[in-house]
């Protein structure tokens, strides 16, 4: 690729990360009393009308860099995601329900809330995943490659770290920096094994929607948000054992990224490129 282009492919991705992350905390910090006055009052739903808007800004960003391709979902694309992703629907979902089993006797935030945080969990995905793996994950491989296991590997990587840096910006949000650390860290990881899931799924983003909104659900379900506990309360209820999802999460994207399935998939790419 020539140099120029790269380039493009460069701003492309800052532009994607300022309007998918920052275009919020900037009017927030420009124009906070407007912005307050438009966005309603209520925690909940608040968050809920900015995840909304985050989703649809990382689909118009799909559509503005002609990446529909992660848009596309068929019931194999779909099946081999799932079956990727199993260790963590099982995993998430055991501790979804040992959270639920602490529900009773505690007093659940109004039931309208809890509609909007459940939706707003599936939103969170769509706008994460639509932006870091369906946007910039796909314009890495622009730069790096799509046809070789090199340019593919050192795409989710990259991708991987800033949708890990991504997480400081839970700092503006009173977050601690201890706790934005192990976010970090576990984000990263969790950031490789999700790149590794898109792209065994034929790159689609659905299969990894549904995975990133089980997580969310079961982590902010455990942190107490369903009986009242705020976004920031929920993240610093994180402790340093956490951190044991590194390794798992870097072992699954290696496991999943071997050679003897990806060079197969680039063959399969390749043939179809030819004949198409």
């Amino acid at each position: 690729m020539k140099i120029r282009n790269i380039f493009k492919k460069i701003f492309a991705i800052l532009f994607s990360i300022f309007m998918g992350n920052g275009l919020i905390h900037t009017l927030s910090m420009i124009i906070p009393n407007q912005l307050n006055a438009i966005l309603p009052s209520n925690s909940n739903y608040k968050s809920f009308v900015v995840e909304l808007i985050g989703a649809l800004i990382s689909l118009g960003l799909i559509f503005l860099f002609h990446k529909t391709n992660v848009l596309k979902i068929s019931g194999k694309s779909l099946a081999a995601g799932l079956i990727c992703g199993l260790p963590v629907i099982i995993t998430y979902s055991l501790l979804l329900i040992s959270s639920l089993t602490d529900m009773p006797g505690k007093t659940l935030i109004p039931e309208a809330e809890i509609v909007c945080v459940a939706l707003r969990w599936f939103l969170i995905g769509i706008a994460e995943e639509g932006l870091f793996r369906g946007v910039i994950q796909e314009l890495f491989m622009d730069i790096f490659g799509s046809d070789t296991r090199k340019g593919i590997i050192l795409s989710i990587i990259c991708t991987a770290t800033l949708f890990g840096l991504n997480h400081f910006q839970n700092l503006l949000a009173g977050v601690s920096l201890t706790f934005v650390l192990i976010q970090f860290a576990s984000a990263t990881a969790a950031g490789l094994m999700f790149g590794a899931i898109t792209y065994r799924s034929s790159r689609s983003i659905w299969p990894l929607v549904l995975i990133h909104a089980l997580v969310d659900a079961s982590s902010f379900i455990h942190g107490g948000m369903l009986w009242g506990a705020s976004d920031v309360e929920s993240i610093n209820s994180l402790d340093l054992r956490s951190l044991i999802l590194v390794p798992i999460f870097t072992g699954i994207f290696i496991y999943l990224m071997r050679k003897s399935k990806t060079e197969p998939i680039i063959e399969a790419n390749k043939t179809a490129q030819a004949l198409g």
